[in-house]
């Protein structure tokens, strides 16, 4: 899709020519304004709420809320920079695509594989997470079997026409809705009413144990795992390539999306602080599940859990979504396997999807060897470090595109960034400080911190062979698959 902005060549050097997106051939713009909502919804909603809070409050206490607020606060400002570019230029390619214009081919290189890396690994996070929940009805059954089911489910949704995508997407995505606000209104009236069934309920559980337990540290160190609780906001620009009237429906996804979520998660934070003392909830269970089990209504727990899993597939389900049409971005710049360009002729990236489909087998053989609930946090924290970057990248390039509005070479769009260009540079200082606290973090996450750098070295390497592969044999062939060149 032409836009009127010079680009930077293949050698990363400037040219005087309207910039190109190549990756765009192939799709067809048919999902619809409440799709493009639910789809970003669905995506940011998944394990990191319904898993991944419980140790969050097991290790922050009720204060948790603060890391919240902040988050969502830099979420917010994320998706206001994000859906100025979309609107702009809609694009598949999303982040990546604006990486490419606005700063460079290297740039947009090293952000898209760091992200498809990051995306796999969420994947496989979810994946094994439906291994966890399933256990509560089945837990003598293999460890690897469910996730398999799991996997082949959203492969078969995947190949599908974008529009059933987004049909059965929203629908997963509105059960995740329902089943968030009655538990809202549920722990509410437990709490303000609740009797016998319910001896631990009390407001006074938000102080009475410490709002802050183990002091102001592990607020910081904890937003890692909250930015991942709410990654995959960043579907919403991807999804926006293939939608109707994306430069209508962008800004009222935004404000709507970013809203609900801050309200679904820091509400579930209050409510689960309230039902139950934080030190009760751990990561081997669903921080939802021990709340309603707690209640002593039979049932309930295990309706929560079937929420929760279906949850999870909805998480994957917008995962491999997002990674094949980054991964199918990069492919028709020469930057991923020639494979991956491949897209049929109903708009779906059937080359990167298999290939992206194989990556998240390696996360059902994982299980196999280990535990599936030790798989997720691993994975949790090697991806939240990737998201960090990735993030960091959407605030760089809408700086970059601003410069290029300032200059006049880009028109300017209605849909602005508020308080430009204070919060951008506000935002990129509290990623940087997260960033930075994982040095001081003692597990997982200062693991993930040093194999994400070396990630970064690894596919800085890659940029090198894919530039002289360029070189050497050009550009893939981006015709849909049984369609004529025109």
């Amino acid at each position: 899709m032409p836009a009127n902005t010079d680009s930077a060549a293949p050698d990363g050097e400037p040219t005087a020519t309207a910039y190109e997106e190549r990756g765009e051939v192939g799709y067809r713009r048919s999902l619809s304004h409440l799709q493009l909502q639910m789809i970003a919804f669905g995506g940011a909603v998944g394990v990191g709420l319904f898993l991944g809070l419980g140790e969050q409050l097991s290790s922050v206490g009720p204060g948790l809320i603060l890391s919240y607020l902040v988050v969502g606060a830099l979420v917010y400002l994320l998706m206001r920079a994000l859906g100025e570019m979309t609107v702009y230029r809609p694009a598949t390619g999303g982040f990546v695509s604006y990486a490419r214009e606005f700063v460079g081919p290297r740039f947009a290189h090293l952000t898209g594989w760091i992200y498809v890396t990051v995306a796999v690994l969420v994947g496989i996070a979810e994946i094994s997470a439906v291994g966890v929940y399933t256990t509560y009805w089945f837990p003598d059954a293999p460890a690897w079997l469910s996730p398999l089911v799991a996997l082949c489910l959203v492969f078969g949704t995947n190949v599908l026409t974008v529009r059933a995508f987004g049909l059965i997407e929203s629908a997963a995505a509105a059960i995740k809705v329902i089943a968030i606000v009655l538990f809202l209104v549920t722990g509410v009236l437990v709490v303000l009413f609740g009797g016998s069934g319910a001896p631990e309920a009390s407001v006074a559980n938000l102080w009475e144990g410490g709002f802050l337990p183990n002091g102001v540290w592990p607020v910081v160190l904890v937003m890692q795992a909250v930015v991942f609780s709410f990654s995959a906001v960043e579907v919403t620009a991807t999804a926006a390539g293939e939608a109707k009237d994306a430069a209508r429906s962008m800004p009222k996804a935004v404000r709507g999306v970013v809203f609900r979520l801050g309200l679904f998660y820091i509400g579930s934070v209050l409510v689960l602080s309230m039902l139950l003392p934080t030190d009760r909830y751990s990561g081997d269970e669903s921080p939802f599940v021990t709340a309603l089990s707690s209640l002593g209504v039979p049932y309930l727990g295990g309706i929560m859990n079937l929420v929760v899993l279906s949850a999870s597939l909805s998480g994957v389900n917008a995962a491999l979504y997002a990674t094949i049409r980054l991964l199918r971005n990069l492919a028709a710049h020469g930057s991923a396997p020639k494979v991956t360009v491949l897209i049929d002729r109903r708009g779906v990236p059937t080359g990167a999807l298999v290939f992206t489909s194989f990556l998240y087998l390696v996360g059902v053989v994982l299980i196999l060897f280990a535990d599936a609930g030790s798989v997720f946090f691993l994975a949790l924290d090697a991806a939240s470090v990737g998201i960090l970057l990735a993030w960091m990248a959407i605030f760089v390039s809408h700086l970059r595109f601003r410069a290029r509005v300032r200059d006049g070479s880009i028109a300017p769009v209605d849909f602005r960034m508020p308080g430009f260009p204070y919060t951008d540079w506000c935002c990129l200082a509290v990623l940087v400080t997260i960033f930075c606290s994982l040095v001081f973090d003692s597990g997982t996450a200062y693991a993930g911190l040093i194999a994400t750098l070396a990630l970064v070295g690894v596919h800085g390497l890659t940029y090198e062979i894919a530039k002289r592969r360029v070189a050497r044999h050009g550009l893939p062939d981006v015709t849909p698959v049984g369609r004529t060149k025109d």
